[in-house]
This record gives C-alpha cells, structure tokens and sequence, in this order.
C-alpha cells in the first residue's frame, strides 16, 4: 500500500511541476485586435462599412516589434502611440516599430474612408 501512495504522490509533484512550467512561458506571438470605423460623408449619404480583414498586427515578443501586415490595395499612414503620445510614424501601411519601454501602445492606421485602432499594454 505504502508503494501505490509514493508512486501515486510522485506522479503527481511531476504533473504539478509541469503545469506550473506551462503557465510561466509566454507566447512569442500576440495578435493586436483592430476595430475599424468610416469617416462619415458631409453630403449626408453614407457608405456601407468596409470591411479590412487583411490587416494584422502582431507583437513579436522576441524581437520587441509591433508588425503590422496589409495585403490590400488601399493606401494609408500608421502611427504608434506609447501613453497617448506619438513616438512612431509610417507612411505606408506594412511597416514594423521597434519597441523598447513598458507602457499602453496604441495603433492607429489611417486610410482615405477609414480608421483602424488597436491596443496593447506591454
């Protein structure tokens, strides 16, 4: 019975031992969520939404940079406010910014109709 009790409490500081190894890593990739809006026309007609789903953001913990990714045809300027403050600017929509001190980064991507934001707290 004694054997059955250590083997039983054994198998358990190595399963406790691996779950509290598993909760201390951190994932290398975390997506930025992006909310999209649309300038409203002064004539008084509105435009249907576009929808922009190919642009990502990513936070690439590794190499400290916010990657912003765009495959479209549409043109536009990022900017990376730290505590809303700019520190970055980008005249092109694929660009990457070096990060280097904790705080809330704020994203946000103009276009000619539209405006993406997004947030992280690093």
């Amino acid at each position: 019975m004694k054997k059955i009790f250590t083997l039983i409490l054994v198998i358990m500081t190595f399963a406790l031992h691996a779950i509290a190894q598993g909760q201390m890593k951190t994932p290398l990739l975390k997506e930025l969520y992006l909310e999209y809006s649309q300038y409203t026309e002064t004539s008084g007609r509105h435009r249907a939404p576009m929808r922009m789903d190919n642009i990502e953001a990513w936070y690439n913990a590794e190499s400290n940079s916010i990657n912003i990714l765009y495959d479209g045809d549409a043109t536009g300027e990022v900017f990376l406010y730290l505590n809303n403050n700019i520190i970055e600017y980008d005249s092109e929509i694929n660009t990457s910014f070096q990060i280097s001190i904790p705080g809330l980064y704020k994203i946000e991507i103009i276009g000619e109709t539209w405006i993406a934001q997004g947030y992280i707290q690093l």
